[in-house]
C-alpha cells in the first residue's frame, strides 16, 4: 500500500467512523467520496474489475451514503449490529 493509499483510507474510515483518525479534523462528506473514488480506480487497476471513480462519484450523489449506528441498550439479550452504511433516505 503507498503512502497515499493509506491516506485515503484513513479518511473514508475516518468518515465511516464518524470521528478523527490521526488528530484531524472530521472529515467532509466531499473528501470521503473523493478518497473512495481514488481507492476505487487503484482498485480497479489492481483488479481489472469492479467499480471505478466515477461510478463511485455517480452513485455517492445518488444514494449520498450516511453512517448509522445500531444502539442496544445493555439489558438486551440481542447482540449490536454495529455499523451501516446507509442511504440518506434509511
Amino acid at each position: 500500500m503507498t503512502v497515499t493509499e493509506a491516506r485515503d483510507l484513513i479518511r473514508l474510515l475516518s468518515w465511516i467512523l464518524g470521528a478523527p483518525v490521526l488528530d484531524e479534523e472530521p472529515v467532509p462528506d466531499a473528501e470521503a467520496m473523493e478518497a473512495a473514488a481514488v481507492l476505487a480506480d487503484q482498485a480497479r487497476q489492481a483488479l481489472g474489475a469492479g467499480p471505478d471513480g466515477r461510478d463511485v462519484r455517480a452513485l455517492w450523489c445518488q444514494v449520498q451514503p450516511v453512517v448509522t449506528v445500531d444502539r442496544v441498550p445493555y439489558d438486551s439479550d440481542a447482540l449490536p449490529s454495529g455499523l451501516r452504511l446507509v442511504g440518506r433516505d434509511g
